[in-house]
C-alpha cells in the first residue's frame, strides 16, 4: 500500500537527520579538534582577540635568541648555565615568586666533573623544594621516563619532580593537559600524579587536588572540566603577548646588578614558568593555531638591558607556539577558573541531531534554491550560537553539527527528487500542454485536482492571426504547414510567456493570450503591449516564420482590457482553463480591424489607460466593431525605434492634427492633412478614403468621428 504523502514526508523528515547524524557523529573524533580550532578562528573574526587575564596569574621566563646571543650565555655550553640559571631563580624566590616550574630537563651536570662548579644552583633548588616553590620537570618515553640529574633531585626533593607530557590529538594537535598521570609509587603500586601544569597552580594557589566521590576534579574551589580522559582542555588568551615573557638573559643582568625591586614588582605572587622559546625547538601546534599573533609584540617592561634587535621578524605569525606557553596557559586556566569545558557525548549527540533535523525541515520546506539560501542561513546561526558558547568556555560539537546539516542537503533532495516529487512531476507533465504553470504549481501545493469555477477579473486579452494564411498554405502538404506553423506558435508562445502572459488556446492559425491571470502581475496592459511588439519585431528578425514556396504571411494582433471570466469553465468530466467576456471579443474585433487601417497592431483606450504611458501609441480612430454597441477609441503601440524617430514624431503629429479635423467634422482639412501622409502612413491612406467621400457633405448633427466596421 501506498503511503500518503504526508506520512512520507514525516519518515524523511526523520531518517534523513538521522543517517546524517549518525555518519557526522561517526566522524566526531576526528572533527572535534579541527573544531574547536575553528571556533578559535571565528571567536577572533566576530569578537576579536581573547585578551588574558589582567594581571596575568603567570609568567614565563624564556631561555630565547637573545639569551643565546648575550654574554655571559653567548658561547657557553648550556650544560654550564646552571649557576645563572640558579642567580635567576633565587632573585625570582627573593622577590615572593608563588611556584616556578622549569619546563626543562637536564638529565646530566657538569657537577660530575667539575665539584662545587654548580653549588649555588643546587642550593637554590633546594631552598625552592623546601618552601614548595620549585618544580622540576621530568618527560615520560615509553615505559621509563626521562629524569633530572640526581644531584638535581635530591636538591629540590624527589617529591618536586612532575611530567611536563603534554596529550597529542589523533590530527597531532596539543591541544589538552593531564591533569594527572598514573606513575609507579615508592611501593610499587600505580598512582595518580599531577602534571606540570596542575601541579605548579596548585602551589601558587596553596590548593591542594581534591578528588570527591563522583570522580570530579577541583582546584582551589574550581571544578576542573577534565573532560575524556582526565585531561584539561586549554583555553589560550589570543592576544599578542598575552602571557608575559622576560628573557633570562635580561634577569640575570636584573639580578647580577642587585635590583630586587624588578623581581618583587613582577613576580611577587606569579606562577612561573621557565622554559625554551626560540624559533625552532620545542615548538607544538595548539588549538590557537590559526589566530597566533607576531612575536615580539607587548612585552613587559624590561630590567638591565634594551630588546635586543633583529630577534623577530615584524608581522610574521606562525601555527606553532613554544610548549611552555601551553602549560602556561593551562595553569593561568586552573587559576583564574576558565578551562573550555566540551559538552557531555549525550549532549553532543543531541545537538547534531537537532540540527540536522531542522536542516531537514528546511530542506523539505522549500524548493531547492531556497532551501540552500536557508541552509546557508541555518550554518549562519549555528555558528554565532557555537561561538558565543565559546565565548563564555563552552565548546559545541560545531563542526560535526554542521556537516551533518550539509548532510542532510543532499539526502533529502534525493529522497524528494527520487520519490515525494515524483507525484508532483506526473501531475506537472500530464497538465502542462493545458494549464498555466502557476495554476499548476497551486494545484499540487494544495493537493487538489483542478475543479469546476470562475472569476471576474480585469485582463488585458491579446489576439493574434495570421494575415495572409490561406495563400501562405496553397499547395503545400499538411504536415509541411504543421511545421511551419508549430515553429511560429513556439516563437509566439515563448514572447508572451516571456512577458507573463499564457496562451489560453490556439484558434486554427490564432493565438488567444491573456495577461494578469492565474496570478496578477504590476502592469497587464503594459505586458501585453510590450509582447505584441516582440511578437511583431520576431517576425522582422526572422524572415524564414511562416515563409513557404507559396508566400510569407504575416500577424495582426488585437489587445483588449477589461472585465472578463476566467476560470476553469466546462464540464466535471472534461473543462478548460478559459477566459471568456465581452473584452475578448473586443480584442478579436480589433485584431480584424487592423486590415482596415493598414497596421499590425491595435488596441483599445482602455488598454492605453491602464498602460500609464499615452506616448507610447498613436491614436487611430474610434470605431464601432460588429456585435458592440459602444465605439471603441483606437491605438497603435509604436515600437522603441519609432518613438525615436524625429520624422516618425513630425508624421504622427500631422497624422493627430488631420484626426482632430476628422472628428471635428472638417473634412476638407481632414482629407488634406491624411492624403500629405500616405505615401509612408497605411492608417493615413485609409482615413484619406473616408475623409474624401465627405467632402463637400457637412457633418450630421452629434457628430464624433466613429467608423462602423461591418467585418468582424
Amino acid at each position: 500500500m501506498k503511503l500518503p504523502r504526508r506520512v512520507r514526508l514525516v519518515l524523511l523528515g526523520a531518517v534523513a537527520p538521522v543517517l546524517a547524524g549518525l555518519l557526522a557523529l561517526a566522524a566526531s573524533p576526528s572533527l572535534q579538534g579541527p573544531s574547536i580550532d575553528s571556533l578559535y578562528w571565528l571567536h577572533e573574526h566576530l569578537h576579536g582577540p581573547r585578551p588574558a587575564p589582567d594581571p596575568s596569574p603567570v609568567v614565563v621566563v624564556g631561555i630565547d635568541e637573545e639569551t643565546y646571543r648575550r654574554p655571559p650565555f653567548a658561547g657557553t655550553p648550556q650544560a654550564l648555565w646552571g649557576p645563572r640559571l640558579g642567580t635567576v631563580l633565587g632573585a625570582m624566590l627573593d622577590g615572593g615568586a608563588a611556584a616556578i616550574g622549569l619546563d626543562l630537563v637536564h638529565p646530566t651536570s657538569v657537577e660530575t666533573l667539575i665539584p662545587g662548579f654548580e653549588r649555588d644552583y643546587l642550593l637554590t633548588l633546594r631552598r625552592g623544594g623546601k618552601d614548595g616553590r620549585l618544580v622540576l620537570a621530568k618527560v615520560q618515553h615509553q615505559s621509563d621516563p626521562l629524569m633530572p640529574y640526581r644531584g638535581y633531585m635530591i636538591a629540590a626533593g624527589v617529591n618536586n619532580v612532575r611530567s611536563v607530557n603534554l596529550v597529542e590529538d589523533p590530527d597531532g594537535v596539543l591541544r589538552r593537559v593531564p591533569l594527572t598521570l598514573g606513575v609507579t609509587g615508592p611501593d610499587g603500586q600505580p598512582k595518580a600524579e599531577p602534571g606540570m601544569a596542575v601541579e605548579v597552580a596548585s602551589r601558587a594557589l596553596k590548593a591542594p587536588l581534591e578528588r570527591a566521590a563522583d570522580g570530579s576534579v577541583s582546584l582551589g574551589g574550581y571544578r576542573l572540566p577534565g573532560g575524556e580522559g582526565n585531561r584539561l582542555l586549554v583555553n589560550h588568551a589570543t592576544s599578542a603577548g598575552a602571557i608575559p615573557t622576560y628573557s633570562l638573559a635580561d634577569l640575570f643582568a636584573c639580578a647580577e646588578a642587585g635590583k630586587s625591586n624588578y623581581f618583587a614588582e613582577h613576580f611577587k605572587g606569579k606562577a612561573v614558568m621557565v622554559g625554551t622559546v626560540l624559533d625552532v625547538e620545542d615548538r607544538k601546534l595548539s588549538s590557537n593555531r590559526w589566530v597566533t599573533k607576531p612575536e615580539g609584540l607587548n612585552l613587559p617592561e624590561r630590567c638591565a638591558l634594551p630588546v635586543m634587535s633583529d630577534l623577530y621578524v615584524a608581522g610574521r605569525t606562525r601555527d606553532s607556539i613554544p610548549g611552555v606557553y601551553i602549560h602556561a596557559a593551562a595553569i593561568s586556566n586552573l587559576m583564574t577558573g576558565d578551562a573550555l569545558s566540551e559538552v557531555e557525548k549525550p549532549a553532543a549527540a543531541a545537538l547534531v541531531l537537532l540540527l540536522a533535523g531542522i536542516a531537514a525541515l528546511v530542506t523539505l520546506a522549500a524548493r531547492p534554491p531556497v532551501a540552500a539560501a536557508g541552509l546557508i542561513l541555518l550554518l549562519a546561526v549555528w555558528s554565532g550560537v557555537a561561538v558565543e558558547a565559546f565565548q563564555a568556555g563552552l565548546v559545541l560539537p560545531y563542526l560535526q553539527a554542521a556537516l551533518a546539516a550539509v548532510l542532510v542537503f543532499p539526502l533529502a533532495l534525493g529522497f524528494r527528487f527520487a520519490v515525494l516529487d515524483r507525484d508532483q512531476r506526473r501531475i506537472r507533465n500530464a497538465f502542462k500542454l493545458y494549464l498555466p504553470g502557476s495554476l499548476i504549481d497551486d494545484m499540487i501545493a494544495s493537493g487538489q485536482s483542478p475543479s469546476l469555477g470562475g472569476e471576474e477579473r480585469d485582463l488585458s486579452i491579446l489576439f493574434c492571426d495570421i494575415a495572409g494564411f490561406t495563400k501562405m498554405s496553397e499547395g503545400m502538404e499538411p504536415e509541411a504547414l504543421v511545421t511551419v506553423l508549430n515553429r511560429y506558435f513556439t516563437v509566439m508562445t515563448d514572447i508572451i510567456e516571456a512577458h507573463g502572459g499564457f496562451v489560453d488556446k490556439y484558434i486554427g492559425d490564432a493565438v488567444l493570450a491573456v495577461f494578469g491571470a492565474p496570478y496578477a502581475i504590476d502592469n497587464h496592459a503594459r505586458a501585453a503591449v510590450a509582447a505584441a511588439v516582440a511578437m511583431r519585431q520576431a517576425m522582422v528578425d526572422d524572415p524564414t516564420l511562416l515563409a513557404t514556396s507559396s508566400g510569407r504571411g504575416s500577424n495582426r494582433i488585437g489587445i483588449a482590457t477589461g472585465p472578463a471570466l476566467i476560470g476553469n469553465i466546462g464540464s466535471p468530466r472534461r473543462f478548460n482553463y478559459t477566459v471568456m467576456g465581452d473584452t475578448v471579443n473586443l480584442a478579436s474585433r480589433l485584431e480584424g480591424a487592423n486590415k482596415y487601417y493598414n497596421t499590425a497592431l491595435m488596441v483599445s483606450g482602455e488598454t492605453v489607460r491602464h498602460h500609464g504611458d499615452p506616448e507610447a501609441f498613436r491614436a487611430l480612430d474610434i470605431v464601432q466593431v460588429v456585435g458592440r454597441s459602444e465605439p471603441v477609441e483606437v491605438f497603435e503601440p509604436l515600437s522603441d525605434a519609432r518613438r525615436a524617430d524625429p520624422e516618425d514624431r513630425a508624421q504622427r503629429a500631422a497624422y493627430a492634427a488631420a484626426l482632430d479635423h476628422w472628428r471635428a467634422g472638417r473634412f476638407e482639412e481632414a482629407a488634406s492633412g491624411f492624403r500629405a501622409l500616405v505615401a509612408g502612413d497605411g492608417a493615413a491612406l485609409a482615413m484619406l478614403h473616408k475623409a474624401e467621400k465627405r467632402v463637400g457633405h457637412p457633418a450630421e448633427p452629434g457628430w464624433a468621428g466613429v467608423t462602423a466596421l461591418t467585418d468582424k
